[in-house]
Order: C-alpha cells, then structure tokens, then sequence
C-alpha cells in the first residue's frame, strides 16, 4: 500500500496532491480548493469519523457556515468521485455525527521506532510457549518483532498492606518514586507518594483526587480534583507540594492521563458525557491549550477509545478502541501528524496499557492478568491472583496495583422496612432480577471466576443456571417467567430457567442492546440500525416495527401506552403506540435508570440521584420514596410488591506490589 508526499491512491483513483488532480486511467479531475480540502480531511482520517464541527474548524476555518453549505460541498465531493467512479460509495454520512470516508486510502508503513535498542529474536522457548497462547491478527505488523519480557525472580514484593484500597499507580522515569491514591481518615481519596519504600500523604484537601499520574521526571503530577459537582483537571509540583488548576471536566468521565516523554506535557482520554465515546487529546504545558487527537465514532454503546500508550521516544502513539469485553482495535499512529501506522485486532478486552522502553513490547491489563503483545502475539506475562487496577512500568520495575471487590445482594421489605441479606459470596453478586410472582430471585455472579446467570428459587439454595459469554450484561425476565432474556453483540437470548438451555431469539444484525418483554411473546430492545438510538418492538409473527423516531433507549408496554427513557438526555417518555406526539412523564429521571427501572401493577419504579428508589403513578403524578439512599448502594435493583431487593458493595481493598522484569 502506497502513500508519498505526492500521491495517494483511493481505490482506482489517484490524488495528486500538488495539483490537486483526482484521476483514473487516462481521465482526471482538479478539485477546487475548498473540495480539495475537505477530502484531505478525510483522508487525514480514515475510518475514523469526522464531525460537522471538525471540517468548520479546518476546511472553513472556523467561519460561521450554514447546513447548506456543508451539505453542498459534501454532494460536490461525491459527484466528483462518482464522475471517475460511479461503482464505490465512497462516503458515508453518519445522521448527527458526521462524515467517514468509505474507500480506504493505500498508506505506507513507516518502519516504527520504538527504542534505540536493537530489537532482538525470540528464544525458542518463548516461541513454543507463544504458539500455544492467544494471538491477534494484525492488519499490518511492525517489521522488526520487540523482545518477549519474563518475570526476573518469580516473586512479588508487597509495597503497602493498609485497610482499604491503594490505586491508579504510576511511576517516575528512574522507578524511584511512586504515586498512588489512597483515601484518608475522612475518606477523601488523597494523593500519596511512596519513595525509599516510605509513603506519605501529599494532598490534603476536601476534595477527591483522582486518575493521577506522574510525569518521568518525577517532578509533577497531573490528576482529577473532584469536589460535590465540580470536577477539574490539576497539575501539581512534589517537591513541595502544590497544585493549579488546568481546566474544566465533568464528573464521572472516567479521565485517563498518559504524559510526554519530555514531560512538556500529556494525552489524556475525554468523553462529553456516557453517552459519547472517548476520544483522545493532546494537553501542552507550554502553550496551556489541548488539541483532539482522535474522532471515535460512537457505535451504540462502545465505550471509543480507551487506553493510550506513548513511545518511549515520544513519535509514537498506541490507541486501543473498545469493541466489545473480548475485542479491542489497536491503533498505531505516528504522533507528530496522527498518521496511522498500522491496526491490529486483540482478542480481548483492554483496560490500561504501556510500553516497555527497553524491550519494545506492550504491557496490558485484562483480568486478573498482565499481558505482553510483541507485534504479532499475545502471550501473559503475570498472573497477580486478583483484579489489576492498575500498573506502572519504569525499566525493568513494574509496580501494580490490585482490587479485591465483594458486593452481596439485600432485601428490603417495604411494609416495616426491614433489611436482610439475601444472596452472599466472596465474589460478586449483582444485577437481582426478581419474576414476577415472586418465587425466583435471578441474578450474576462472579463466585466461580467469571459472569454467569445464577437462580435462587423460594428458600432453596442458589444455583448455576447459564453461563454468559461475555461477562456482564443487563438480564429481563420474560412475562410469564419461563425464561430470562439478555444480548450479547447485537443478538437477543433466551435462558429457560428450569432446565437452563440458552436459545438465541434474535440475531446479531438485529443489533440490539436493552431487552425487555412484551404481551404476545413479542420483545422491545433498543438498536441503532436506523441512525440513532430507537426503540423497537419484534413480535414472532409480525417481525420487527420501529416504534419511536425521537430517541428511545429502554422501554416497558403498558396496553397500547409505550413508556421509554433516551440515550442522549435525561427524562422518561410516554407515547400511544402508532401515535407521533410524545410526552414527557417525569423530568429528572437519570440516563442512569436505563439498567434497572421497571414497570409493577401500572406504576414505574426509578432511581433519583442521591434521593434513592421511588414509585411513580402515572394516573396520579404522584412518586413515593421506597427506599433512602444505602451505605454502599450501587444502583442495582429489582422490586416485587412487598419487598426490594438491592446490591450493596463491601469496602474495597487492594495494595501495591512490585516485580522485576527481564529479557532471554
């Protein structure tokens, strides 16, 4: 695949970009300036989206355009490319997105360089061991394979054993000083600082400091200052310590940091709301200004790009996209003009990642494992026996954090307002799905190492009913409480409950994600293949019928009234089924309740933030508080007449731990 500084084929075309020549065979086109431009931004951009707002800012240059504007430029785009080659679509409009160019653009591979160490062959061994691990296929692998990493000793030396938990660690350059977090005797969660193996406490503020990292220097760290409802991004001096604000987030974004090697500066992931995708930026402490690197597009509930890793060098930039808990997209852009690389599918799920300077390869977290990738394999390369929250690599050091969590499942009965325990491992039991007569209490568990379906049915026992295929995911009884529905990418399932045969009801193209039951053995389920997040109702006889055209994303029947909450924004919605007008019920019910809010004898059960369950009548406008807030409570429920059932977590706990790495 070719790209020079002058040419670049798109299919059977070729641009020439010093002349702006568009040509197929023996026939070309110039593309005026201004059309020239806007397929230079998305050719800078291949797979990726590109926003309304984006072309405005290069191809306008910020000037205030009109819709129409946009929208002819695009359609002389598209005639231009349909006059040499009328068979290709080449771009795709994305409703309320953007714009993706279809046709890939042939690029070169720039020899990556990830060290100054020359990259060294793997040991027989190593290959042996590789051969039977997991593999990821690459789209197109680096050249020269990094060297495969081992554990020096085999042992593992705790760095701290307090109550509690210690968490998101990182590590100066030289491996000497360690940050973390850690709450304190308040429970705000503080900054601390390990060095010569003695920890101390460095923040001390009313505010929660999270998501911090350190810079190679060990001079500065950059964090997340969370106080109430107002979240901002600081940086702070160690030595001694104090801390500026940088600029503005929104709480809850789940911000990740990653700094320059230079220590001039950090990319860090950012989301709006949950309801977009991380895309990825670029902070300079220079200029004090951030820059969007990335353009994810936000395909139903992924999650965008969520983990970066920087090369050592700095030239190289690793961007790991969420596409499902067992497959993530890897990314390998040259940092300088985010041009890709190179792209390679991972078997499995990434939470953090990081480059190993001296090797080349890279470390990431899944699980209870640390994984090494060497270009073209997957292999482990630490089992830590417990969730790793988090890990810091500084030339042969490696530093983790682990997370050990317990949440058991209550009940509350709603006539005197007694609490019980009700389902207790010394796993995870969450998501209490209760049928509706009562009689059977569903739920998921983690007790035997991964997700599966779990039935407690009366007094008896609780017992395996299903495995899941892909950890977590939101569970619906059917209405006559015969089985238990789920989806799992796109496709719609069946668990009967007596004998725990799982049938596949729908399939993936359905591209459906919130389940719920209908009269008549018909479903409502939420997907995107319209454009945008709408509900849907399938019945086995009438097959699929779109049902709203405003937004829905969960939703209950209620005869022929359709109750549904919206992806995009807040609020719970009622419309007559066949009818266009929709009417707003209740105003501040939270995106949050897509999960567990639910429909009892005509009247809905939902969550207010920081107030706790509530029953809503529609016929009287009336809610009623069931439930106050719990110590602990993380907002998964379920509600029968009398009694509700809720998951409340135990304190976390989790330390720091050290190993030594090598090479063959």
């Amino acid at each position: 695949m070719e790209l020079t500084a002058t040419e670049i084929q798109l299919g059977p075309l070729t641009l020439y970009r010093h002349s702006r020549e568009l040509c197929r065979d023996k026939r070309k086109l110039i593309l005026e300036p201004r059309i020239y431009a806007l397929l230079e931004q998305l050719l800078s951009s291949p797979d990726h989206l590109v926003s309304r707002d984006h072309l405005i800012a290069t191809v306008w240059q910020g000037r205030v355009v009109s819709e129409s504007a946009i929208n002819r430029a695009i359609s002389q785009l598209r005639k231009a490319l349909a006059e040499l080659d009328p068979e290709n679509d080449y771009i795709e409009t994305l409703p309320k997105l953007g714009y993706r160019l279809k046709v890939m653009p042939r690029l070169t591979r720039p020899t990556p360089q990830l060290t100054k160490h020359k990259w060294q062959i793997m040991s027989g061994a190593l290959a042996l061991l590789a051969a039977l691990l997991w593999f990821i296929i690459p789209a197109d692998a680096p050249p020269r394979p990094p060297s495969p990493l081992l554990i020096a000793d085999k042992s593992v030396h705790p760095l701290t054993g307090d109550d509690g938990l210690e968490f998101d660690v990182s590590l100066s350059g030289d491996g000497q000083s360690v940050l973390f977090h850690k709450a304190d005797n308040k429970g705000r969660v503080q900054l601390w600082l390990q060095h010569n193996q003695q920890s101390s406490q460095l923040s001390q503020t009313p505010a929660e400091h999270l998501s911090a990292k350190l810079s190679p220097d060990g001079k500065q760290a950059v964090f997340v200052e969370l106080h109430e409802q107002d979240c901002r991004v600081m940086l702070a001096d160690l030595a001694p310590f104090s801390s500026r604000p940088l600029f503005d987030c929104t709480p809850d974004n789940g911000i990740r940091f990653a700094w320059m090697p230079d220590n001039k500066g950090f990319y860090y992931r950012y989301r709006l709301d949950k309801t977009q995708p991380y895309a990825m930026y670029l902070y300079r402490l220079d200029t004090g200004m951030s820059r969007q690197l990335t353009l994810p597009a936000n395909a139903g509930n992924g999650l965008g790009d969520i983990a970066m890793a920087v090369g050592n060098e700095g030239d190289s930039l690793l961007v790991a996209t969420y596409q499902s808990p067992q497959q993530s997209i890897l990314t390998w852009y040259n940092s300088q003009d985010m041009q890709v690389v190179s792209r390679h599918e991972l078997a499995m799920g990434v939470k953090d990642m990081q480059w190993h300077a001296a090797s080349g390869s890279v470390i990431f977290s899944h699980g209870a494992y640390l994984y090494q990738w060497t270009g073209e394999q997957v292999a482990p390369l630490f089992y830590a026996g417990q969730t790793v929250q988090s890990f810091a690599l500084a030339g042969q050091q490696l530093i983790y954090s682990d997370l050990l969590q317990r949440t058991g499942i209550w009940q509350k009965s709603l006539p005197d307002g007694a609490l019980a325990a009700q389902i207790n491992s010394s796993k995870l039991d969450l998501l209490p799905r209760v049928s509706y007569d009562g009689q059977h209490l569903a739920f998921i568990s983690t007790r035997q190492g991964k997700h599966q379906i779990w039935l407690q049915s009366g007094q008896n026992a609780a017992r395996l009913l299903a495995d899941l295929p892909a950890g977590f995911t939101r569970l619906s009884w059917q209405l006559d409480d015969s089985a238990l529905l789920y989806s799992h990418q796109g496709a719609v399932y069946q668990v009967e409950i007596h004998s725990g045969q799982v049938t596949q009801l729908l399939p993936e193209q359905t591209q459906a994600y919130v389940v719920n039951p209908a009269a008549d053995n018909a479903l409502l389920y939420s997907s995107t293949k319209s454009g945008d997040w709408q509900l849907w109702r399938w019945h086995p006889a009438t097959g699929h019928q779109q049902l709203t055209e405003q937004g829905g994303y969960s939703g209950w029947l209620l005869n022929d009234q359709l109750y549904f909450s919206k992806f995009h924004q807040p609020g719970l919605w009622q419309k007559r089924l066949g009818a266009e007008q929709e009417t707003q019920v209740i105003e501040d019910f939270s995106i949050i309740n897509w999960l567990n809010w639910q429909v009892l004898d005509g009247k809905i059960a939902f969550y207010r933030q920081d107030q706790g369950v509530f029953l809503f009548d529609p016929q009287t406008q009336i809610s009623t508080l069931l439930m106050a807030p719990q110590a602990d409570f993380i907002h998964q429920y379920s509600l029968t007449t009398d009694r509700l059932f809720f998951v409340r977590a135990d304190t976390a706990q989790g330390d720091l731990y050290g190993v030594r790495l090598s090479t063959p």
